[in-house]
């Protein structure tokens, strides 16, 4: 169906219990129009819960993403070959953006890392432009209220995002206490065919014959290094260090870098006919930068692994279309009510109230499965 993105089955083990509490509060227009208590225990993924307030927040998202490109969308129609309905997509979609989330939360308290005082700054600042934007304390808060979150939820939220970047900061930071040893960066550089290499770049009617030159003299250097950041100023490029990729089957330069032993060197002439030449200095890969990638691999496994447990009783009982189409009516009431019955097209689908705070939760909540961490 064009327009719409399809969820992927939820991947880890997906479990179900009547033990998780159902909650007190009466708060806001999610729980207006599901009955279901922001407080309530609607998930526990890894260790962290996911109130119905978070989950609820989430499938509203899904759902303007989906009537945005589907206004008149029967809730009940299959939506995949599989036969999963428009409303089973959607509760996975939400489930699969909560469980990003709460996965960044177990991994930093895993890990032990906090939300930075730079971030808390940012966070700080973020919420002002928001004001301003807005144009008083009392519109954002309205904004929220619109959306049917309370402000400590949705902070929350905004937090994961900051909490991810550092996480990820951590992780890929040499000396800190998450950065992985070299022996373990290495053997995964390895197994990827990670390469590293100084690289010079030339091109011109000329660029041959400085390519065989720049070689010789790079050669018969005692610090290549230091030679290589010469060149680099001479040729007014910037010296960017190592470069850390990986083969590439079929390609001429970087077969040329793979025929090279650690220190050894070449010049490659126009390996793509276009009139450039690369002079080229084998290294051991920056590990640093190995790192990064490696980070990913790890998010991924913990996204798999993650355990997922509903409570099946308040799961089992939303009614998405239902649910979406008393949402819609509460904003729309609400806004008349702002506004004095004043409403734009946008506010008569509902649409944009769910999402105009902050553009990065729409990416999250679009489809998580095509996100795989929440944007920072």
């Amino acid at each position: 169906m064009a327009g719409v993105l399809v969820s992927v089955a939820l991947v880890g083990a997906f479990a179900v219990t009547g033990g998780m509490k159902g909650g007190r509060s009466t708060n806001g227009l999610l729980y207006q129009a599901s009955g279901l208590h922001p407080d309530g225990e609607m998930l526990a993924i890894s260790g962290q819960t996911v109130t119905c307030e978070e989950y609820l927040f989430w499938l509203g998202m899904v759902c303007d993403n989906v009537t945005a490109s589907l206004p008149d969308v029967d809730w009940s129609a299959a939506v995949t070959g599989d036969g999963m309905t428009f409303a089973e997509y959607a509760k996975t979609d939400a489930v699969e953006a909560a469980k990003q989330h709460a996965v960044v939360r177990a991994w930093a308290q895993q890990a032990g890392v906090a939300l930075s005082d730079a971030s808390t700054l940012e966070l700080d600042a973020q919420r002002q432009q928001y004001v301003a934007y807005y144009g008083s304390e009392e519109a954002y808060l309205q904004q929220l209220a619109l959306m049917g979150i309370s402000e400590e939820a949705y902070d929350r939220i905004l937090e994961d995002q900051y909490l991810y970047r550092d996480l990820y900061q951590a992780f890929c930071t040499p000396g800190s206490s998450l950065y992985a040893d070299d022996a373990t960066l290495t053997d995964y550089a390895a197994q990827l065919g990670y390469m590293g290499a100084y690289v010079l770049k030339l091109t011109g009617d000329n660029a041959e014959t400085m390519a065989a030159d720049l070689l010789e003299r790079w050669q018969a250097a005692e610090d290549k290094e230091k030679e290589y950041a010469l060149i680099c100023e001479e040729l007014q490029q910037t010296a960017d260090g190592i470069v850390t990729l990986t083969a590439v089957e079929d390609d001429a330069l970087s077969d040329a870098m793979s025929a090279l032993e650690i220190g050894g060197m070449t010049a490659v002439i126009d390996p793509y006919g276009e009139g450039t030449s690369f002079v080229v200095l084998r290294t051991e890969p920056d590990l640093s930068a190995v790192a990064e990638t490696y980070f990913d691999v790890l998010w991924n496994q913990k996204m798999e692994e993650a355990t997922v447990v509903t409570n099946s009783k308040l799961y089992d009982g939303v009614d998405v279309g239902a649910f979406y189409e008393k949402l819609i009516q509460l904003r729309q009431d609400m806004m008349a009510e702002m506004d004095g019955g004043a409403q734009t097209d946008d506010d008569k689908t509902g649409g944009s109230q769910s999402g105009s705070t902050d553009d990065s939760t729409d990416d999250s909540a679009d489809s998580a499965a095509d996100d795989p961490q929440p944007a920072a």
